[in-house]
């Protein structure tokens, strides 16, 4: 991790531009944190990674060849896809985007080293909120971007099933009235049919040895070999160009014909005007998002899918309160969309006990980050966007607690602003019932029952009013790719010594949760009260945090910001301020 800012992106107007919308956006939608699925949907879009720091764009940057073949990862990611939309019966509704391709690899019209090796890419990423067939249609948005394509913005929420649906996909040797039925099916009509093939065969090709048919073996016949469907590996318009000036390559359209299942789908239009109108670089760019989309959002009857997911200039995440060694310990990350190289950014906060509860007398802490890191995914790049993540961890009195916090960022130009959450703050919602990580123990690489040794720290002077006291636990990246839900109860653990005013309870998971676990740590008092710590990622017990830094104090006559400077909060954004950042993008440029 670095303290340096990266260098901003060239594309000064665009940048500016898309800054602008994110900030239109952010102040139309009033996000107020926390807000679940959003925000882990957000984070991993934008960011491209587990809280963990697993990167599942990684996989696919820069366009990366599969291994030593002459294929994309972003071509496999793709056919996956439309594979797992293809079960969709538009008359009753049932089928479509909705994980049962994980169990279809069995079949002959999902062969293919590229369906197995997409399956694995996406195994260890599904989570609480974040289901297979999420993971799947944000793995193609990080494909398309990853080759040059645009940035698309997607909707969360689907269900995913735990068995096979219906067969679906048209097969290449299929006559031309077959297919077009096999689309009418799924929800597509023959213009919808030709832009859904053309948007997803400018990537990839046909792979020997899993279409002979199609592809001549080579004289090894080990060997694997890939036949482009164009003659870029890029998310580009040639695959129409090629074909309308008669030069294309397609494998699908000029070798065996009665493979030439390309050839069946664009000769449904005679006049080739669904492909004239896909004919240059914007026009082919907007359809493919346009019927991208349509494809995404076909899934079962009752599903209901949350809105756009779109950037958040400013986002919280890795919120925790857990003991330290002696003192309570606070832990946040903030993520900004930089605009300048001298940016620096403090978190303040208001003690919930004592005389300065709340802020009263104007008593605010503040610290500064302990690390920072450039994150993104392809997204992020394709949009032409730096995300910089700022990590704090601060000490806190047991006595004087936390109540709530908030960000005040000061460019390096005289442009300043308060990250505040819209005005509502960042709350710290209880400090009853806390996890504490440094206490737990994760699985064993080797163990067999994915256990995991959680521990838990309830407040002394409430340990007596709590009725019940337990975890409850979800794991989506299993083995067989089915979610495993269990509870716990927690149990007073006498071998660890009271400490902070807090009593210790444990309990050791049996349920194999996968890669990794969620939970919420849930304590109930006699009077029906409920203190949650929740949201919790196992999968963060093995990872040291840095130090924590130092705690300052200031005084002023409002809580939010540094003191009487004139820091704009982002609930407070006006046509100034946003002229501000674009001048300041012009600049840094």
């Amino acid at each position: 991790m670095t303290n340096k800012m990266p260098p901003r992106n060239k594309s000064t107007l665009t940048t500016a531009a898309l800054l602008l919308s994110a900030f239109t956006s952010l102040a139309s939608a009033a996000y107020q944190w926390p807000s679940q699925p959003y925000d882990d949907l957000e984070d991993f879009i934008y960011s491209g990674q587990r809280p963990d720091g697993s990167s599942m764009s990684s996989l696919v940057a820069s366009c990366k060849l599969r291994g030593t073949t002459n294929t994309t990862v972003a071509a496999e990611w793709t056919r996956f896809v439309y594979h797992d939309t293809s079960t969709h019966n538009i008359t009753d509704g049932t089928g479509g985007l909705d994980g049962s391709l994980f169990f279809e690899l069995d079949r002959v019209e999902n062969v293919g080293a590229g369906m197995t090796n997409t399956r694995s890419d996406f195994s260890s990423f599904p989570s609480k909120y974040i289901s297979r067939s999420d993971i799947t249609v944000i793995g193609t948005i990080f494909a398309v971007a990853a080759c040059g394509g645009p940035a698309m913005q997607v909707r969360g929420g689907r269900i995913d099933t735990n068995v096979a649906g219906p067969y679906g996909v048209p097969n290449a040797s299929d006559t031309s009235e077959s297919i077009v039925a096999t689309f009418a099916h799924q929800g597509f009509n023959i213009s919808e049919m030709i832009q859904l093939v053309a948007c997803g065969h400018t990537l990839g090709g046909v792979r020997y040895p899993d279409f002979p048919d199609v592809v001549a073996a080579p004289s090894d016949t080990s060997e694997t070999v890939v036949d482009l469907f164009d003659d870029t590996q890029q998310f580009d318009h040639n695959i129409v160009t090629n074909y309308l000036d008669g030069t294309t390559r397609d494998p699908l359209i000029v070798l065996n014909q009665t493979m030439a299942s390309d050839l069946k789908v664009f000769s449904q239009d005679p006049t080739n005007a669904t492909l004239q109108a896909m004919s240059s670089a914007d026009t082919f760019s907007s359809t493919c998002v346009s019927i991208f989309d349509k494809m995404f959002n076909t899934v079962p009857n009752g599903v209901n899918l949350t809105d756009y997911i779109e950037l958040q200039p400013v986002k919280v995440g890795n919120v925790q309160l857990t003991l330290g060694d002696s003192n309570l310990e606070f832990q946040a990350a903030v993520r900004v969309s930089t605009v300048s190289d001298n940016t620096n950014i403090s978190m303040y906060w208001c003690d919930k006990y004592g005389s300065s509860a709340d802020c009263a007398g104007g008593l605010k802490r503040y610290a500064s980050p302990v690390s920072s890191t450039t994150v993104g995914s392809t997204v992020a790049s394709a949009m032409g966007v730096t995300l910089e993540k700022y990590q704090f961890v601060v000490p806190i009195d047991a006595d004087q607690g936390i109540n709530k916090f908030w960000f005040d960022i000061n460019y390096g130009n005289g442009t300043t602003a308060v990250a505040d959450n819209n005005g509502a703050y960042y709350p710290v919602a209880q400090d009853e019932v806390l996890w504490v990580p440094s206490m737990s123990i994760a699985k064993s690489a080797t163990s067999t029952n994915g256990s995991w040794f959680i521990v838990a720290a309830v407040k002394s002077s409430s340990a007596s009013d709590i009725s019940g006291l337990h975890i409850d636990c979800i794991g989506r990246a299993t083995a067989d790719y089915i979610a495993v839900n269990a509870t716990y109860d927690l149990a007073l653990n006498n071998t660890m010594p009271s400490k902070l005013g807090y009593d210790f309870y444990s309990v050791a998971t049996t349920a194999n949760f996968g890669v990794t676990m969620q939970f919420d740590i849930v304590a109930e008092a006699s009077n029906g009260t409920q203190w949650i710590d929740g949201d919790r990622q196992a999968g963060l017990i093995s990872i040291t945090l840095p130090a924590a830094s130092g705690v300052n104090t200031t005084t002023s006559k409002s809580v939010g910001g540094s003191g009487e400077s004139a820091a704009w909060s982002w609930r407070h954004t006006s046509a100034g301020w946003l002229v501000g950042v674009i001048l300041v993008v012009v600049a840094a440029l």
